[in-house]
């Protein structure tokens, strides 16, 4: 297991759980899908660019790739495995809630340069991405339940986080 895919919605800890999977396997590269679609200013770069580069970064020999659900299409084919974080809605709201006050005023390290995290603007988004749970709970559940061939773990909790990295380390070989 070399190449993994760590997805869920809006702040349910997918960059920080990946660099926890990271940090247990160092040889592997963490790609953040997020640092390949935007530019500065929260402005997303054309399609075609970000296809191209994720493209390129999936024929590398191993990653943990990390990112919401619209990097699926195209990452799931590659991938050995897959982990949903997916934990209760009050937990991700709480989330979304304190994340723009962590990074106050400066790029979070996942980001590229000029990403700052202002709570306003954060907070706009959170909300938008909290009505949308849903569709994106949809979209993922189809992608997980068809995966047949990967490794596949759905974390509600901090028990199946640790199941996996657990896992994980037992991959090494």
């Amino acid at each position: 297991m070399k190449k993994l895919i760590v997805t869920g919605a809006n702040g349910v800890g997918k960059s920080h759980f990946a660099e926890k999977l990271v940090l247990a396997r160092p040889e592997i590269p963490l790609i953040s899908f997020d640092a390949i679609k935007l530019k500065a200013d929260w402005q997303q770069r054309p399609r075609d660019e970000i296809d191209a580069d994720l493209a390129a970064a999936l024929e590398t020999e191993a990653w943990v790739l990390e990112g919401g659900p619209s990097l699926l299409p195209q990452a799931i084919e590659k991938a050995d495995a897959l982990v949903w974080l997916d934990p209760p809605d009050h937990v991700r709201a709480w989330q979304l809630a304190k994340r723009p006050w962590k990074h106050f005023g400066r790029t979070r390290p996942e980001l590229p340069p000029g990403n700052v995290d202002w709570p306003w603007q954060q907070y706009k988004f959170a909300l938008r991405s909290l009505k949308n749970g849903s569709k994106f709970r949809t979209n993922i559940s189809d992608v997980f339940s068809n995966a047949d061939r990967l490794q596949k773990w759905r974390c509600r909790n901090e028990n199946d986080r640790i199941a996996v990295v657990t896992e994980w380390i037992k991959a090494q070989g």
